[in-house]
């Protein structure tokens, strides 16, 4: 398999890499050997690869910085797509177009000199844009949908591209209608709003300012492990509460700072971080009845 995929990605020029180490994609560090990386750069390759691979029945996964998606130990016998050349966006009148490999930090800091206010509160997201729309990541009140106009996406089952409205893309909490058919998400319109750079780069730094002072800043993590139970129960907070921060198995650790998050001390196995998150739902569901859902993607 890997010859035969290896050559078929030469023949069209697609970048790509043999026998890569998930941990060191993966911002948990975390991760076994991928037998192929594929790279593509445009919206053309991506349909491609994906038509070939699922015609030729050849096991891939398409992931963006893998921030939410914990890698499994073992070895992926099959192609990571992964989007990072895939990071071409422009400017209008009314807002942004960016393509899914961009990196949400970077479209909000290139919003932010040119006067456009809407990703303050999400720009300390480590993800990209296919990932943080498919799964409509959002942080300290605001969701990456509010901005959203309309996204074109590649349908696998009937193999054509769609552009649709935001009305349409079924947004809710850290969901879409991109996580429930067979789509990938190939470019995002962004509607912001014109305002003062000065002002929009006040009101990033508070929020990062925010996020340092609550969250394991800089220590290798998924962000939030679960779901928000409800509007008004934190999945960190009953953690904290079951008395849980500093809970350690082999690397994987309970931060200390925020029991939402589960960190890599170091070392640390996708079988230690499930068993630290499995023993926290438990705790959670013995001591207050609630029965905490992943927010992360498992391989």
């Amino acid at each position: 398999m890997i010859k035969y995929v290896s050559d078929f990605l030469k023949m069209n020029d697609v970048e790509f890499k043999k026998a890569i180490k998930m941990s060191t994609v993966s911002t948990v560090k975390i991760g076994g050997i991928a037998d192929i990386v594929a790279y593509p750069n445009s919206e053309n390759q991506m349909i491609m690869l994906v038509t070939f691979f699922e015609k030729q029945k050849i096991p891939y996964k398409i992931v963006g910085r893998m921030s939410n998606i914990l890698p499994s130990d073992e070895r992926y016998n099959g192609v990571l797509i992964k989007t990072d050349r895939m990071d071409h966006y422009r400017f209008g009148n009314c807002g942004a177009v960016a393509s899914a490999g961009v990196l949400l930090t970077r479209l909000a800091i290139e919003s932010e000199k040119l006067g456009f206010s809407g990703f303050e509160e999400i720009a300390g997201i480590p993800g990209s844009i296919g990932g943080a729309v498919t799964g409509n990541a959002g942080a300290f009140g605001k969701e990456i949908c509010d901005t959203v106009t309309s996204v074109v996406y590649f349908d696998i089952k009937s193999g054509t591209v769609n552009r649709i409205s935001a009305e349409d893309c079924d947004f809710e909490y850290r969901s879409s209608l991109f996580k429930k058919l067979n789509g990938i998400v190939l470019s995002v319109d962004f509607c912001l709003t014109k305002s003062d750079s000065l002002t929009i780069r006040n009101k990033r730094m508070l929020v990062a300012e925010n996020r340092r002072k609550t969250q394991p800043y800089g220590a290798p993590s998924l962000g939030s492990t679960f779901k928000r139970p409800s509007l008004v129960l934190s999945a960190g907070k009953l953690i904290d509460e079951c008395g849980l921060k500093g809970y350690c198995i082999g690397g994987a650790e309970i931060s200390n700072k925020h029991a939402g998050f589960v960190v890599n001390k170091g070392k640390a196995t996708a079988k230690d971080y499930l068993a630290v998150s499995e023993y926290a739902k438990n705790e959670v569901l013995n001591k207050f009845g609630v029965r905490l859902e992943y927010e992360i993607e498992i391989m």
